[in-house]
């Protein structure tokens, strides 16, 4: 049975964060289609794969809830649960803001992006378990399973970096853009930058620090992102 208070904040976080990603996501794309804005579906891509990065998490919390077990962690399968989502968020993230901020440019930025996605995918499947630093319950069913990114890695420092090439390109991008701008445009693009910080800021948190019971706004930190983003682009 789970009996770790912090168990149960991790786990009740993570869950808000893939269901609520997953409606989001779906809601975006309900007005992607009413607006006619391809942008808002790329935009609604990106918030379910974001949701999808507590996946791990969410289904070890099930498990124990459920079967007072935790999940099959073999070869450090809920952290690849969750980080297998890392390289589609990227993709989809970079492609947004590249066609709004540099369109000329696009491919050029775009082919960065998903070649250190596809680096990092590499080298989390040859060797999660060095990876990730995992750390179980002391009883198994009393707890979830614990994990982070190894900071020093190759995946960890792979991540940091994709981490701040989207601050670069979207949240500094965004941010010359709207300074340069006027009006209800400067007020959309100042939207998009704050989204593009939120994003990279507690994500960088949730994946290489261990936050504790600061975890609760890390997350909604992270949930509301996409909000920013949101309303950034809608017309």
């Amino acid at each position: 049975m789970l009996s770790d208070i912090a168990g149960w904040i991790d786990g009740i976080t993570a869950s808000c964060v893939v269901i609520f990603g997953i409606i989001f996501g779906f809601y975006f794309l309900y007005k992607a289609k009413k607006l006619n804005a391809k942008i808002l579906s790329y935009l609604a891509l990106a918030n379910i794969f974001a949701g999808l990065l507590f996946l791990g998490v969410f289904l070890d919390f099930i498990y124990v809830v459920t079967f007072n077990q935790n999940f099959n962690n073999t070869y450090g399968l809920v952290g690849i649960l969750s980080y297998i989502w890392l390289a589609p968020t990227i993709i989809t993230a970079t492609y947004i803001g590249v066609n709004i901020i540099n369109p000329k440019s696009k491919w050029f930025i775009f082919s960065i992006s998903i070649i250190l996605s596809i680096i990092f995918e590499v080298l989390m499947f040859f060797d999660p378990l060095s990876t990730f630093q995992f750390n179980p319950p002391p009883a198994p069913g009393t707890g979830l399973i614990d994990y982070n990114l190894q900071s020093l890695s190759p995946g960890g420092i792979l991540t940091a970096i994709m981490i701040l090439f989207i601050m670069v390109i979207l949240g500094f991008g965004f941010l010359i853009k709207g300074i340069k701008a006027t009006g209800v445009i400067r007020k959309k693009f100042f939207l998009l930058s704050i989204g593009s910080f939120c994003f990279c800021v507690f994500g960088m948190l949730e994946g290489l620090t261990a936050p504790g019971i600061a975890l609760i706004f890390v997350r909604v930190g992270f949930l509301s992102s996409f909000w920013f983003m949101y309303f950034g682009l809608k017309s």
